[in-house]
């Protein structure tokens, strides 16, 4: 089982001293293309995108993710499965609104039809990212376990299962989260993404703390019921001890795992 984190100038500066190393970095377009190419000429690439699957058709894009694709081999493909952030969604997210933009059965649909686009244009291996939903919308299926094993089984594709997230959803629905994560398609697991999350304004949100005892111990839980799982992602731009400090961790873990 291989160990990435968040390209970073703090990473590179770690690894460049001979004080941490990784097996990938985690790279998206939101680091500025010119920062993405450099990093994916010296190191290998995970390759993360926060296009959303619901909304439009990925199909206009396609060009542009082959791209990306080109310059940074990554082993697979990574998305959101999210509609788009838009201004208006953004607003009915924060005001908690409870009724939908999309719903379920055409999210659904339009999700699984863009995941089969990217399978057929990319030829790589498409996983598709838990989101972290804190407040009740009329969006809230999209972290609904039984939603997102559809949309996986229909499409074929794999799970990224980031736990923060999955923290996060489990608390606004009211579920401990080991039975929320042991609810998802842990099976087509291929990435976990760990990070910490924290309380702001009296709810548990997703904020890229440094990972506490519970975070590491939901980790070792959910690395026992992945048996696909490929690599674990530590998704962390704080200062270079406690980044250093996190990954000697789970390096430990993933190589036990």
């Amino acid at each position: 089982m291989a160990l990435a984190a968040d390209g970073s100038d703090v990473l590179l500066e770690l690894m460049a001293a001979g004080q941490v190393q990784v097996d990938f970095l985690k790279v998206g377009p939101w680091i500025g293309l010119d920062r993405m190419f450099d990093r994916a000429s010296q190191y290998p690439i995970l390759l993360h995108l926060h296009t959303p699957l619901i909304g439009r058709s990925i199909q206009a894009e396609l060009s542009s993710i082959q791209r990306l694709m080109d310059q940074t081999h990554p082993p697979f493909v990574s998305f959101h499965l999210d509609v788009p952030a838009n201004r208006i969604f953004r607003f009915w997210k924060k005001a908690g609104i409870p009724l939908p933009i999309f719903r379920p059965k055409q999210a659904a649909r339009q999700a699984i039809e863009n995941i089969r686009i990217l399978q057929t244009a990319l030829l790589l291996p498409v996983a598709v990212e838990n989101q972290a939903y804190h407040r009740r919308t009329g969006h809230n299926y999209l972290v609904d376990p039984v939603f997102i094993g559809e949309v996986i089984h229909e499409a074929g594709c794999h799970l990224l299962l980031d736990l923060g997230h999955a923290r996060v959803a489990a608390a606004m629905r009211g579920e401990a989260v080991k039975e929320y994560v042991k609810q998802l398609p842990l099976n087509e697991v291929i990435e976990l993404h760990v990070s910490g999350p924290g309380i702001y304004r009296g709810q548990l949100r997703d904020l890229h703390h440094p990972l506490a005892e519970a975070d590491y111990e939901l980790l070792r839980f959910t690395v026992e019921h992945c048996p696909n799982l490929q690599v674990v992602t530590l998704e962390y731009y704080g200062p270079a001890k406690l980044l250093q400090e996190q990954l000697e961790r789970l390096r430990e873990i993933v190589t036990r795992g």
